[in-house]
């Protein structure tokens, strides 16, 4: 299973940044044969309701960035990453998650469109090189 996240919080608020957001969401195969998952499957198969806070689609392909207001929001089921009401909020903590980033030299700093060229000691040489080369993709 792979699928890099990382996750700042504090009291109040929480944001997941879905490093591999183009990807779904890795299921495990004990979860997948379970009975619970197994009932979900087949109740989007048949067109049901899945009596679970997600559809399919939502849970495996997530947004790259998950914005949840603790407080209002306890079960985290409003993503308000777009919002532009919580943009002074999203934005304090990605620079926090960002200062996380770079004191625990984490690999993934440039992701998920960039990939970390280290060419000295991390990260004051290292720099992020776009993976398209800044081609326009048709």
């Amino acid at each position: 299973m792979y699928y890099p996240m990382r996750v700042v919080r504090t009291a109040t608020h929480k944001l997941i940044h879905n490093l591999n957001y183009k990807m779904p969401f890795s299921i495990d195969q004990d979860f997948y044969v379970s009975p619970t998952f197994q009932d979900i499957l087949n109740r989007t198969a048949a067109g049901d309701t899945t009596h679970w806070y997600k559809t399919l689609q939502e849970y495996y392909y997530r947004a790259q960035w998950e914005l949840y207001d603790l407080r209002s929001d306890p079960m985290e089921l409003n993503n308000l990453a777009s919002n532009p009401s919580y943009s002074p909020v999203l934005e304090e903590l990605r620079q926090s998650l960002t200062q996380w980033q770079n004191a625990t030299q984490d690999p993934w700093i440039c992701s998920p469109s960039c990939i970390l060229e280290n060419s000295g000691v991390y990260p004051k040489s290292g720099i992020c090189l776009p993976f398209d080369n800044h081609l326009q993709v048709h």
